[in-house]
């Protein structure tokens, strides 16, 4: 990591679950920017700033994958880690298809979020 701290943007509707993942970020020294859905997210966010991003496949409003292709288009998509509460196999080969780092099908534990999120850092630098 370099000397400042990784931004990393979560979008995750459920609000506990979204408190977490802001604790465990910030507990590993990454600077946590949340959103309760995708809107917020593109209200609020520009993605040409954000080192990584964790993004929950079922948002209400538009989905996870549709934020995903909406940056991908932009042509500024920052490396992406997918969670879901749904290991659809369609799904998850959408995701992979448009470059996402990972796929973690909740509930996972903390060590793999932080594993992919390593990945997709060195990815972005």
């Amino acid at each position: 990591m370099t000397n400042s701290p990784s931004i990393v943007a979560v979008v995750e509707n459920d609000t506990a679950l979204l408190t977490a993942l802001d604790r465990l970020l910030r507990a590993h020294g990454y600077h946590a920017e949340v959103y309760g859905s995708a809107e917020s997210f593109l209200e609020r966010q520009s993605a040409t700033r954000i080192t990584c991003l964790i993004l929950d496949i079922d948002l209400d409003g538009i989905s996870g994958l549709e934020l995903q292709k909406t940056l991908v288009g932009t042509g500024c998509a920052p490396p992406i880690v997918f969670i879901t509460g749904h290991g659809e196999a369609h799904s998850m080969r959408q995701a992979q298809e448009m470059g996402c780092i990972a796929y973690l099908i909740k509930p996972f534990e903390s060590r793999q979020l932080i594993q992919a999120l390593h990945q997709a850092i060195q990815k972005a630098e």
